[in-house]
């Protein structure tokens, strides 16, 4: 009998034991599990604050931009209206500077400014002869004023604007 109860003890620490360390086992999966848990939470709540900041930032982009589209349209539209105010003034302008009433009167009250040529009424004319002759004009006053002044840089000027900067260019075109 006492062999019995001596085994039965046994039994019953070697039971206890083995439940010690299971709960032992249990309770450090349980803690691991918990602390992998919280790592994921804190790495979830740093993504949202992460997310929630480019969003914010993303928002204020998105109303200054639709903004300045805004202005960009309004100014566009008013440029528009100046620009039919602009067109229906010519139009009239034409329509009064063609009318019977004024036709002629310019040469009549404006002699003076009558155009006797079309090709006098240019701004750009050109003078005559070549543009090789022009030059050769100009480098013949620099040496003239270059003597008369005793101007060395004159006469270097003077040889520069004969040898023809610009052959390689022309005929390169």
């Amino acid at each position: 009998e006492e062999m019995n109860s001596k085994h039965a003890h046994e039994m019953l620490v070697q039971d206890l034991t083995a439940q010690i360390e299971q709960a032992t086992q249990d309770r450090e999966e349980k803690a691991g599990a918990k602390a992998k848990h919280l790592q994921g939470k804190a790495d979830a709540e740093g993504d949202l604050s992460d997310t929630m900041s480019t969003k914010e930032a993303d928002e204020k982009y998105l109303s200054d931009l639709t903004a300045t589209c805004e202005q960009k349209a309004s100014d566009f539209e008013s440029r528009q209206q100046l620009r039919a105010e602009e067109l229906e003034a010519i139009t009239k302008a034409i329509e009064i500077i063609s009318s019977s009433a004024v036709k002629g009167n310019a040469e009549k009250h404006l002699p003076s400014l009558s155009q006797e040529s079309p090709a006098a009424s240019l701004a750009q004319l050109r003078s005559g002869g070549t543009a090789q002759a022009r030059q050769a004009r100009v480098a013949a006053f620099l040496r003239s004023q270059a003597t008369r002044q005793g101007s060395r840089v004159l006469s270097a000027l003077a040889e520069r604007l004969e040898d023809d900067p610009f052959a390689k260019v022309k005929k390169m075109i």
